[in-house]
């Protein structure tokens, strides 16, 4: 009998609130007829009024956590320490509509047919779990008073993935672009974002985070990004995000002013960045670069080049770089001359000496530099005015082998009969075999020395401080010898 009332116990759960020839057509069904229900009815109407009681069922485990990975097995108990006539129902919520409850099993019978799905000895197998058995599965006994149930938690662990692996994002300079790493897994991914061939554009070699925005886009944050998901179980998933910014060309030259002359080669680098790419031309003291002439146009990636193998008087001049596209125009300038560059002040500018001060310079030029010329002044004429004393010039021829040979030149120049402790301003012009330089002009002193001679304070507190220490032991000898 107690088979029986096992499996009436759960039909009673199933079609509780159903009308009395609604039950026995269930009954029919599965072999039992009306007799025998009300005699079993009927048995346990005899059992309470001879005073038994049915025991109330419970389980012997505590609600458990189960991280399996997908296609682990994955054993959820629900035993308990003595067998009951209730039947032993398994019931599954998901967890993102916990209030839906969906009824697996009763005792042996299955109601969701998976062959994944079995139980034995009141423990509920399942193989190969996936993604989608993640829930709340509760063991539960039904009986006319009362549930009892123990619900475990099933928290299926799988490998992360990103979507769409691929993904073009199109900004115009001056854009905000935002940058997702659409990452699946559990446990929850870590992102790591890189960028092909550098660094993020923040100066980082990495950066963390399911996004990245950039608020204003320019030509350095084009490139292919690549982010990283990972959480432990199983390989990293990988994702890019290829950022196409199109801005208008940015041009800058390599030298802005070519010092060269009569027969020497010369190179013209324009470097050109642009988004779609820029058509660069180029001119000649604003007319266009003749192709029939000695120069020559070079265009290898950013790098454009004029080269002229043989400079003559003709090439001379300012030449332009113009770049444009579709978002914009620009140009550069370059300047070929046969004058030395402007020469560049090396030396300190407060001697060493007293009286005089040593110059040095560097300058550029094809050709040697054949004279220079050196102005000075007092910077104050004397301690009573503000006004500059007079100029002083010194004008002097340079042999040829008595410099380096160019482009790169070196010279030195020694100014003599200088005032103590004295500002000076000065201008300084060379010239080669063809031109003169542009004019510099600098700025120096003779050593810091107070008028008429005497040292710096400085000087005379360290002198003073040297006294008082020989004084300090002549005294300690002479109480010593005559002990």
């Amino acid at each position: 009998m107690k088979s029986y009332a096992a499996l009436l116990s759960l039909l009673l759960v199933l079609g509780a609130g159903l009308h009395t020839a609604g039950q026995s057509e269930i009954f029919e069904d599965i072999g039992l007829g009306q007799e025998q229900y009300d005699y079993d009815d009927a048995g346990a109407a005899d059992d309470d009024e001879k005073g038994g009681k049915h025991e109330v069922p419970s389980f012997n485990v505590q609600p458990m956590v189960f991280n399996p990975t997908v296609g682990e097995t994955v054993n959820i108990p629900c035993t308990s320490g003595t067998k009951y006539d209730s039947a032993l129902l398994m019931k599954r919520r998901y967890f993102d509509d916990s209030k839906a409850e969906q009824l697996i099993s009763g005792d042996t019978f299955f109601f969701v047919k998976d062959d994944r799905y079995s139980i034995q000895d009141n423990v509920f197998t399942i193989t190969n779990v996936r993604k989608s058995d993640s829930g709340y599965y509760s063991c539960t006994y039904q009986t006319p008073d009362m549930n009892i149930n123990v619900t475990h938690t099933l928290d299926v662990y799988f490998s992360a993935t990103v979507k769409p692996e691929h993904k073009i994002i199109e900004a115009i300079k001056g854009d905000k672009a935002d940058l997702d790493c659409n990452a699946d897994g559990n446990p929850k991914p870590t992102i790591t974002w890189t960028k092909q061939g550098g660094k993020m554009p923040s100066g980082e070699a990495q950066e963390r985070g399911t996004s990245i925005i950039f608020e204003e886009v320019d030509r350095h944050v084009h490139g292919t990004y690549e982010c990283l998901a990972q959480n432990g179980v199983g390989e990293p998933a990988k994702g890019t995000r290829e950022v196409v910014v199109f801005y208008p060309p940015e041009i800058r030259t390599e030298k802005e002013i070519v010092h060269t002359g009569n027969g020497d080669k010369v190179e013209l680098v324009c470097v050109v960045h642009a988004n779609p790419a820029a058509e660069v031309q180029w001119t000649h003291d604003n007319k266009p670069v003749d192709r029939d002439t000695m120069a020559e146009v070079h265009e290898g990636g950013h790098r454009h080049l004029l080269t002229i193998e043989q400079v003559s008087e003709a090439d001379f001049g300012v030449y332009q770089c113009s770049a444009s596209n579709k978002y914009g125009a620009v140009f550069e300038e370059i300047k070929l001359t046969d004058a030395p560059s402007a020469p560049a002040i090396t030396s300190d500018p407060h001697s060493a000496e007293e009286s005089s001060y040593t110059l040095t310079w560097t300058t550029e030029s094809y050709y040697p530099i054949t004279a220079y010329t050196i102005t000075y002044r007092k910077t104050k004429a004397n301690e009573s005015t503000d006004e500059p004393g007079e100029w002083m010039e010194i004008a002097e021829d340079v042999a040829e082998g008595a410099q380096d040979a160019g482009p790169s030149r070196s010279f030195e120049r020694t100014v003599a009969d200088l005032e103590r402790a004295t500002d000076y301003d000065g201008v300084l012009v060379i010239r080669n075999s063809v031109k003169p330089s542009a004019d510099v002009t600098f700025n120096f002193s003779t050593r810091k020395e107070t008028a008429g001679g005497h040292r710096h304070p400085n000087a005379a507190a360290s002198a003073s401080l040297s006294a008082s220490l020989l004084s300090l032991c002549l005294f300690r000898l002479l109480s010593i010898a005559s002990q």
